[in-house]
């Protein structure tokens, strides 16, 4: 890890410098901080402060960008991921809507319709009453590390198996 203090110090005389007319010298401070700030908090407070103050909009942007380059980011971790709501995840959506699909069954071949959900892989014929077997499609539940809360246990299981079922 690096020496925050020792960056911070080198720093510091640069912020001073940022409040003067010379536009090409206060771009080069903020090209200097870009290099020197990477993880820097008090340079991310000192160019906020500076995007606060600053009119001139060609400093601006260069400030945004320098920003976004010293931004240390981390995702969150998926304990931390809020569950989206069932009309923001289409993959939710999509699997706990119920279809109406023609189907030709394979015990009778009769043709005929049955009313199934996105997560079913089986159904009953609804001519004979045997077991049909369909493929479940693929969806972003099986890669979302809240899939299963989105979804419920119960229906997230019953689509992996639907999957795995597909794959043999």
């Amino acid at each position: 890890m690096k020496n925050v203090t020792s960056s911070t110090a080198g720093i510091q005389p640069l912020f001073q410098g940022l409040y003067q007319e010379d536009t090409g010298k206060v771009k080069e401070i903020l090209e200097e901080i870009g290099r020197m700030g990477k993880g820097n908090q008090e340079a991310m407070k000192a160019l906020q402060e500076f995007l606060r103050r600053e009119r001139r909009m060609s400093l601006r942007i260069l400030a945004a960008q320098i920003i976004s380059q010293i931004k240390e980011y981390a995702p969150p971790p998926a304990e931390r991921l809020k569950k989206p709501g069932i009309f923001q995840c289409p993959g939710a959506e999509k699997i706990k809507r119920v279809e109406i699909v023609d189907v030709t069954c394979p015990h009778c071949h009769k043709q005929g319709t049955a009313s199934v959900a996105g997560f079913e892989h089986e159904f009953a014929c609804e001519l004979c009453g045997k077991t049909v077997q369909r493929e479940v499609p693929e969806s972003c539940i099986e890669k979302c590390p809240v899939g299963s809360e989105c979804v419920g246990e119960e229906r997230y299981q019953k689509y992996l198996n639907g999957r795995k079922k597909a794959h043999e």
